[in-house]
């Protein structure tokens, strides 16, 4: 019995404990359509085209968390095309971002839809003078308060500054997205690019092929596209946007359409 104690003991002992408070696996991705509201870091530009931003905080959706220092690509956008105007005109290319974050082939990407500019201030060391600011900062958040700013977003406002946007050149004018719902068509890949064409049986309808952002919907809907040999059609809904006069989609919901032999593939 000894022994056999000894040996269980030593089992116990060995096996490796999984801490619930563990950082994320490699790999783990911010769930689709998380939405960013008003977080600050700095616009940086990548390689071929790409255009990444760098958060100030970790940013989380409550189980996964995007930790400092992993940038992301945000995508093409009527607000990423006037903030990359905007940063020419700043030293540095700080931004308080608004958007939301999208999952696509094992990547996450940030859609962005409003930002302001960001300036540090450069606080002096604290001294009998600042007594008035602490008391100041003090009253922000008094014991009878029914709602508290939390301290992140005082020191937060303590340390930076809300710039004006630079209003874009003249020759480019702002542009706004549109949501679309329950446009039909086809869904597909070429030369490397996901687009959707607009396909309403007969009806008038646009021509041509619009690009695809990458998320979630386009995901699925390529999977599906995948396993059936013969063209499948979608019913969509989505954000229409312009990044440097192209027109880009986003999906929000892509819904097979089946046509049960009524009408032609």
């Amino acid at each position: 019995m000894n022994w056999v104690r000894f040996i269980l003991i030593m089992t116990i002992t060995a096996t490796p404990t999984v801490s619930v408070f563990a950082a994320n696996a490699p790999g783990e991705l911010l769930r689709d359509d998380y939405v960013i509201s008003g977080v600050d870091g700095s616009l940086v530009e990548g390689q071929n085209g790409e255009w990444l931003f760098e958060f100030d905080s970790d940013l989380s959706d409550g189980s996964v968390t995007l930790k400092v220092g992993q940038p992301v690509v945000l995508l093409k956008s009527a607000a990423l095309e006037k903030m990359i105007e905007d940063a020419k005109q700043r030293v540095e290319a700080r931004y308080r971002l608004w958007g939301k974050v999208t999952k696509f082939a094992g990547k996450n990407y940030v859609f962005p839809s409003y930002f302001v500019g960001l300036r540090k201030l450069d606080r002096p060391a604290e001294s009998p003078n600042t007594q008035t600011e602490k008391k100041a900062q003090q009253s922000i958040n008094a014991p009878n308060d029914v709602l508290n700013i939390p301290a992140e977003i005082v020191s937060q406002l303590a340390t930076s500054e809300v710039l004006p946007t630079v209003e874009a050149p003249s020759a480019m004018p702002l542009k706004q997205d549109t949501i679309f719902a329950n446009r039909t068509g086809r869904v597909f890949e070429e030369k490397g690019k996901y687009l959707f064409k607009p396909d309403g049986l007969g009806q008038g309808i646009e021509k041509g092929e619009i690009e695809l952002l990458p998320c979630q919907a386009l995901d699925e809907a390529m999977r599906q596209v995948k396993d059936e040999p013969n063209p499948v059609r979608f019913s969509i809904a989505e954000i229409m946007t312009k990044y440097k006069d192209q027109r880009l989609l986003l999906l929000q919901k892509a819904t097979r359409i089946y046509s049960y032999g009524n009408f032609g593939r």
